[in-house]
């Protein structure tokens, strides 16, 4: 065993001897080299050292210098570095700039809201201009009838949010009719949900009662879904009073809604909502219905019936 490992540095030092020095003798460890060839050591080129010492700057490092926009309004705004010199200016300028710079978006809504990077100069102009001013995005929406598309977007349901919450209802009237017109199909969506859940925090009272009115004849596909338990869970805890109270009133004639409910990570704070704004026999009902399922409630990674108890 011992020849084997030894026999190819006996080749190798015969090489040595018999070719003489080879290019790369002199880079060996000392034992191995011989003794009329130089030691050389191994260097980095510099460039490749300065490559490591500086390492190029991360997209999230980008701080906006405040360059001149006009002109290149949506050629900025697709870059990530870009879309932030365009937020800048837009946020710095003054309302006869700021239009002279949404001006340049207005043939490019729909583009921009699923653009990753220019989705961002949308919610910017939103949040900074008067709501009269950014007409243009809620008409291409609605005209286009893009409102429901949109809510299920992952970058263009950021516009119908920012829309929702800062716009006078007058302004989102179609917007929200056509959100409530689907309410069942984006409530039950991985980003539609949080579009729902907005409507009912920012929402008017009757806008509010209608999308319960929905979410009442629609109780049992909402409470099998993730998203859709979500959204009713939010409505239980946000929705005026006579609202929740319907929609408690609803969830209590189907006993298995409430169980899902109750046994759902987004859902179990809806079922003790239920509990908790009903009143009398009705309450007496809810509890009963967990009583007779605690066994699975208490197999789910949920709250227990004893936290639902507890809380109400």
């Amino acid at each position: 065993m011992h020849a084997r490992q030894t026999f190819p540095v006996k080749v190798l030092l015969g090489r040595l001897e018999q070719g003489g020095a080879a290019p790369w003798s002199s880079f060996l460890p000392d034992h191995l080299r011989p003794k009329e060839v130089s030691a050389k050591v191994f260097h980095e080129s510099a460039s490749s050292v300065k490559a490591k010492a500086e390492p190029k700057p991360r997209r999230g490092d980008y701080t906006p210098v405040g360059i001149s926009v006009f002109g290149r309004v949506w050629e900025y705004s697709q870059d990530a570095a870009g879309c932030r010199e365009v937020q800048l200016a837009i946020e710095m300028a003054d309302e006869e700039n700021r239009l002279r710079i949404v001006a340049e978006l207005h043939d490019h809504v729909w583009d921009a809201a699923c653009c990753p990077h220019a989705n961002h100069v949308l919610q910017k102009c939103i949040l900074v201009m008067h709501h009269s001013n950014v007409q243009f995005i809620v008409d291409v929406l609605v005209r286009q009838q893009l409102v429901s598309q949109a809510a299920r977007h992952k970058y263009a349901c950021r516009i119908v949010q920012r829309l929702i919450e800062r716009c006078p209802a007058e302004q989102t009237t179609h917007v929200l009719q056509a959100l409530i017109r689907d309410a069942q199909l984006i409530s039950c969506h991985a980003y539609g949900n949080y579009v729902m859940q907005h409507v009912l925090q920012h929402s008017s009272d009757s806008v509010q009662e209608e999308l319960c009115g929905v979410l009442e004849e629609t109780r049992g596909e909402a409470s099998s879904d993730v998203y859709g338990a979500a959204v009713v869970s939010c409505a239980m805890s946000t929705a005026r009073h006579p609202c929740r109270v319907a929609l408690a009133r609803a969830i209590l004639k189907e006993p298995s809604v409430l169980v899902r409910l109750a046994c759902s990570r987004h859902g179990h704070g809806a079922a003790r909502d239920v509990l908790q704004v009903l009143e009398g026999t009705d309450r007496t009902q809810a509890l009963r219905i967990l009583h007779q399922h605690q066994n699975r409630l208490q197999r789910c990674s949920s709250l227990p019936l004893t936290d639902l108890q507890d809380k109400t």
